[in-house]
């Protein structure tokens, strides 16, 4: 079923995954935004991605200011099907999808979560244990408990376990693991993650290339529009870009 028909859909679930990554230009590395939106359904024993069928993908250099209009225009805000974002906690993903998508649900990255607690664990003699203890709490919805074991790690700096009990109080609306595992919903941004590889990395990332802004532009429009199999804009695109698909 075409992504449009299922945003029309009161009972369809579709996920929206947003990130940054690195090219390569002129002018140094430049960030470029990326989101994918598609339908897919999650593993219930993990909370993962089973095969995705198709997406659809926006992406843009530079500021996101540039990036957020196109990519409401691909989800439209006020589409009838249930919205849910999977991020990593950048601030002004989770700024912006807030504002815009008030209704959605927000998932914050369970194995960004798992990475951040590995790293405040290191060097502990438990640290494996430790971390298993604090990924079975976040799977039953306490993420409260894994505040208090972080602000029990004396081996940090106070700074340090601030930084990451406020990172988890910040976000503990968004870390309801145990609901979304019911709900069937992905935990994880591998989708998004995937995507920075077959949609730009692929073709723009290669051993030696640099992009002068222009080219970059046009390749990532024929990119984008090629895998989100939207035939008839890439070759229109084709028409008009200054560089070689």
């Amino acid at each position: 079923m075409a992504l449009k028909h299922q945003q029309n859909q009161p009972e369809s679930v579709i996920y929206g995954m947003v990130d940054g990554s690195m090219l390569f230009t002129d002018l140094g590395w430049q960030e470029t935004k990326l989101g994918r939106v598609f339908v897919a359904q999650a593993q219930k024993k993990t909370g993962m991605c089973a095969p995705i069928d198709s997406s659809e993908y926006v992406a843009h250099r530079g500021h996101y200011g540039g990036f957020t209009p196109a990519f409401e225009q691909l989800l439209p805000p006020l589409s009838r099907a249930r919205k849910v974002f999977v991020t990593d906690g950048a601030e002004w993903i989770g700024n912006w999808l807030s504002a815009t998508y008030p209704d959605a649900t927000h998932i914050l990255d369970y194995y960004h979560v798992v990475e951040k607690l590995a790293l405040a664990a290191k060097g502990l003699p438990w640290a494996q244990n430790w971390l298993t203890i604090q990924q079975g709490y976040l799977l039953n919805n306490q993420s409260q408990e894994v505040e208090k074991s972080v602000a029990k790690l004396v081996h940090l700096s106070v700074d340090e376990r601030n930084r990451v009990v406020g990172y988890l109080l910040t976000n503990r609306h968004r870390m309801r693991y145990g609901d979304y595992r019911k709900q069937g919903l992905l935990i994880g941004s591998g989708p998004i993650e995937a995507a920075h590889r077959t949609v730009l990395q692929v073709r723009m990332k290669r051993s030696g290339q640099r992009w002068v802004n222009v080219g970059c532009d046009n390749m990532l429009r024929l990119r984008v529009a090629y895998k989100s199999s939207k035939f008839d804009q890439v070759t229109d695109l084709l028409k008009t870009a200054q560089t070689k698909f």
